[in-house]
This record gives structure tokens, C-alpha cells and sequence, in this order.
């Protein structure tokens, strides 16, 4: 587990919230999901700028709020005196995979319900990949939102991981998506029927210059 001092964990999640701000930050994600057996299903997940606090790790002083947070970072005036590290290193495992799931679709390839393998840990889906994964919880009329980061492949998470074959992004307050930012490879998209709510959405086209691969 590489360490992190706290100027090296700053200029990190200062970045991250640059990117979470350009690529998530007010959107929300669509995952169309399928199992062994060619079966679509869907996975929304929304976020908003107090979220990011959770993917970091960092634990802030008790007047700073998670909004508030995301501000400092975004303006520059966090300072290395408004956190520390969970002593359980958690941090510093949360601050090596951050960056990467800071982009339009996560970097994910794969949803799963997560297993509760670690039982100080609660989330309920994940996305991710098999380095890291992003955890998500319901919230009310808000539907799922991220609440933590594991620096972990996702395939140990659950028995039953679902691969995602396209995943779309939108605006909170768009009214349909419209913009694909991934999709997987060696998917026969003739045999693929989205579910009735999602019709409407064009399938990839495999020349299509969007994110694309990371199979496993």
C-alpha cells in the first residue's frame, strides 16, 4: 500500500474534484446490464458535489461539510490542516484509485450487489472494474448515490457480477439521456433488447468513437 503524505493526498483530491465536477458532478450514469443468459437490466446512480467527500477517504473537521468541502478543493483553499487519514488505512488505499474512476462511466465494466465481505463496511452495488470499485446506497427520492471507494477488484465483492454493455450519461434535470460513454466489445447488439423503459436509446455502433473495452 503506498503512503501518501498529506501535500501528496491535497494535490490529489484537489484534481479528482476538478474531474468529478467536469465528468459527474450534477449527472446521472445508466448502466444496461446483462447476465449469461443475454437479460437486460438497468442501473441509475446520480451524483452531486457533497458525494465526492465519501470517495476521498479524508476525514474532515467537524465544521467543514461535505458541501463545503467539494468548494475548497474546487477553489483551492483546502489545507492540509482540514483532514487527516482514517487510521485503519483506508485513505490511502481510497487516494491510489481515485483518479481513475473520475471519468464519464466510472471506468467500470462490471455492476454487482455487494456481499458484505467486510463487515465494517455498508454499501449496496458497486461498479468498477478489477482494480477498483465505486459503492452506491439509495437515498430516498434521489435513487442510488456513491458513498464510498474500494480499492478493490470487484469480482471479490460478489458471486454474481452483471457486465455492463453500454452505460449513458445526462443531467440531473434532462429528461432522457442521449450521450453513450461506453460500451462493451464482442456484444451482438442485433440479440441485445433494451428494457421498454430505455428503447428509445440507440445501440453503439462499434466504430463509434466513444470509451470502449476494458472486458475482462
Amino acid at each position: 500500500m503506498k503512503q501518501f503524505t498529506k501535500e501528496q493526498a491535497l494535490s490529489i483530491v484537489i484534481n479528482c474534484a476538478h474531474k468529478y465536477r467536469e465528468n459527474l458532478s450534477g449527472c446521472k450514469l445508466l448502466f444496461l446490464l446483462s447476465d449469461k443468459h443475454m437479460k437486460v437490466t438497468a442501473l441509475e446512480v446520480s451524483f452531486e458535489e457533497r458525494h465526492f467527500l465519501h470517495l476521498t477517504g479524508l476525514k474532515v473537521n467537524h465544521n467543514i461539510s461535505a458541501s463545503r468541502f467539494f468548494d475548497h478543493c474546487i477553489d483551492g483553499t483546502l489545507s492540509p490542516n482540514d483532514f487527516t487519514f482514517s487510521e485503519d488505512g483506508t485513505t490511502m488505499l481510497k487516494l491510489e484509485v481515485l483518479m481513475q474512476i473520475m471519468e464519464k462511466d466510472l471506468s467500470a465494466n462490471m455492476v454487482a450487489d455487494y456481499n458484505g465481505i467486510n463487515p465494517r463496511l455498508y454499501t449496496e452495488k458497486l461498479a468498477g472494474n478489477v482494480k477498483a470499485c465505486i459503492g452506491f446506497v439509495w437515498s430516498g427520492n434521489i435513487g442510488y448515490v456513491p458513498n464510498t471507494l474500494l480499492n478493490l477488484d470487484i469480482r471479490k465483492t460478489s458471486e454474481a457480477q452483471r457486465r455492463i454493455i453500454v452505460t449513458y450519461r445526462k443531467k440531473r434535470n434532462d429528461s432522457a439521456y442521449s450521450e453513450m460513454v461506453y460500451y462493451a466489445k464482442k456484444v451482438d447488439w442485433a440479440k441485445i433488447k433494451y428494457p421498454d423503459e430505455y428503447a428509445y436509446l440507440p445501440k453503439p455502433k462499434q466504430d463509434k468513437n466513444i470509451a470502449g473495452g476494458m472486458d475482462t
